[in-house]
């Protein structure tokens, strides 16, 4: 229901701005044909723009083309339609100043967008702050209020890339290459962890204890086969798509314009401005290399993790065995007292 809701609010407010514009644009090529032509003010509406466009094509076409009309569908409009940042701070933005009472609108938007940001912050940093506390990485004297105070004064840095001029890039670079390819590699490997190392029988015999049932032949097959090939599968064809695609970046350019042909009805030169829209680019090369680090980099520490607690355990099994000896021995000396 969610989903639903939120598909709703925002495809409305894109429909509103797609159609708001459309008509902006139809106005300006009927205020360019009435400047031309010398045709009545407001003689020519938005329904009556497409048949006055045909009938000034057919007897007057090298006047017409001398224009250069803008090209006005509806369908490049609702095209034009952005995501994330972009969705939220540009597209968002000017439709609510087109809509009716815009300035309580604009509170509200923006409201949400606070509440929003603070709600997913809280989950973040407890993501990390807890984590920490388990481990005991700082002395238990440490209050958490300084941790947690020290996490936002790390992570506000790290965020001052993101108010640059080319912010709004590595943004991009960090929603799309950071989270991605790593949370398939997670995932893959909690389910081997799970399935094969901790053992399937009592991972079932775990969620018996806890819900009082056990887990059916359609849960084990899934998490012993499927989930893991479906797993394996994705990260081949995500890895196979990296190779071959060329990484790249739509940029926004408002001088980023595009010469077509005939446009219908019509047969005259038309000019399309693709602002807003953004225009492709390649990264450079130092953007690719860090595009890399930042897919593999995290992904890393479970082999790091794995290869830091490989001396501590077995340090620990060492003094296992050293412990068993010597209860072992304390044992024979026993009985060997008790026989005397």
């Amino acid at each position: 229901m969610t989903s639903l809701y939120a598909s709703i609010a925002v495809f409305s407010v894109l429909g509103f701005k797609a159609a708001n514009d459309y008509g902006h644009c139809l106005d300006r090529n009927i205020l360019s044909l009435t400047n031309e032509f010398d045709f009545p003010d407001q003689s020519i509406s938005r329904d009556e723009y497409a048949a006055v466009l045909t009938h000034l094509n057919a007897t007057q076409p090298e006047r017409l083309a001398q224009l250069h009309l803008e090209s006005c569908r509806l369908q490049d409009f609702l095209d034009k339609s952005a995501s994330g940042t972009g969705l939220a701070f540009i597209v968002f933005t000017e439709a609510i100043l087109h809509m009716p009472g815009a300035p309580a609108w604009a509170v509200l938007f923006f409201a949400m967008l606070f509440t929003l940001g603070l709600s997913s912050m809280f989950g973040n940093i407890e993501g990390v702050i807890t984590p920490l506390l388990d481990m005991g990485v700082l002395p238990r004297w440490v209050p958490k209020e300084i941790l947690t105070g020290t996490v936002c004064l790390l992570c506000f840095l790290v965020a001052t890339c993101f108010t640059l001029q080319s912010g709004n890039y590595w943004l991009e670079i960090f929603d799309k290459y950071a989270a991605s390819l790593n949370l398939i590699i997670f995932a893959f490997f909690e389910v081997i962890g799970v399935v094969y190392v901790y053992g399937m029988e009592r991972f079932c015999d775990d969620i018996e204890w806890m819900t009082g049932r056990r887990p059916g032949l359609y849960w084990r097959v899934t998490w012993k086969v499927i989930s893991p090939l479906l797993l394996l599968t994705i990260f081949v064809a995500y890895i196979i798509f990296l190779v071959w695609t060329t990484l790249s970046y739509k940029a926004w350019n408002p001088q980023y314009e595009e010469i077509g042909g005939s446009c219908p009805p019509t047969t005259f030169t038309w000019l399309r401005k693709q602002f807003p829209s953004r225009q492709e680019k390649s990264y450079p090369g130092w953007v690719q290399a860090i595009c890399g680090l930042l897919s593999f980099l995290p992904a890393l520490l479970v082999p790091g993790v794995a290869m830091a607690q490989l001396p501590i355990w077995r340090r620990r099994k060492q003094e296992n065995v050293q412990q068993n000896m010597c209860l072992k021995l304390q044992d024979s000396k026993v009985s060997d007292s008790e026989v005397r």
